[in-house]
């Protein structure tokens, strides 16, 4: 995959489902609450699709040589089915039948049916590497420093496409990016006082000196 967006991006159901729960656990729905001056709204990553910002940057970053192998998955995917991996050794390891959780997402794997918090202790424990490594799909198979950097990024990643300009994009989201366009003001800016870009600012061009005439004089 290429990184400049030039190609019509596909996301399969379980994928979503994945990164609808992982993001909805790292930033979930906020209520109205009293602020100092006004009521403050804060609405989740699912609200603003941040999962469909996080796997389109995962796919985008993927290098894939030009003899690899044709048809190989996508690191988005090959992300859910981790991801799932660390749900089922979470429940193992607590000696979990089926999930805390009675609410699932559609067409959802594993790890999309634990409770927020369960999402996010099975998110530390593949961080911490307490699953079979030769059991989990390439590239992270008997790869630890892949699964730790991956369990880090994902989390940084949701906080980017949060706090940047992405839900902003609005019906140009997904498009090359010299046909994305700013829409709307994305909530998250509203939320930290940011005023958006501002275009027309004059260009520096050094410090205006002055000097006397010296009218001839040497």
């Amino acid at each position: 995959m290429t990184s400049d967006g030039s190609h019509k991006v596909k996301f399969d159901s379980h994928t979503q489902a994945a990164f609808q729960a992982l993001v909805d656990a790292i930033i979930p729905h906020t209520c109205p609450y009293a602020g100092a001056s006004s009521t403050i709204y804060a609405p989740g990553a699912i609200c603003l699709r941040i999962q469909d910002y996080v796997i389109r940057e995962l796919d985008f970053s993927q290098f894939i040589p030009e003899d690899a192998e044709p048809n190989i998955m996508p690191l988005s995917k090959s992300t859910a089915i981790l991801l799932d991996i660390g749900a089922a050794q979470y429940l193992s390891l607590n000696h979990m039948i089926v999930p805390s959780s009675g609410f699932s997402y559609p067409c959802e794997g594993l790890f999309s049916t634990l409770s927020r918090s369960d999402r996010l202790r099975a998110v530390t424990l593949l961080d911490h590497l307490a699953v079979p490594l030769e059991s989990v799909p390439k590239p992270y198979q008997n790869n630890p420093a892949l699964v730790q950097v991956m369990m880090s990024s994902i989390n940084q990643l949701t906080l980017f496409g949060y706090y940047s300009e992405w839900f902003g994009y609005g019906t140009t989201r997904l498009l090359p990016s010299n046909l994305k366009r700013i829409e709307c003001c994305p909530p998250s800016w509203k939320l930290v006082g940011y005023p958006g870009p501002s275009f027309g600012y004059r260009d520096f061009r050094g410090f205006l000196m002055r000097f006397p005439h010296q009218k001839g004089r040497i």
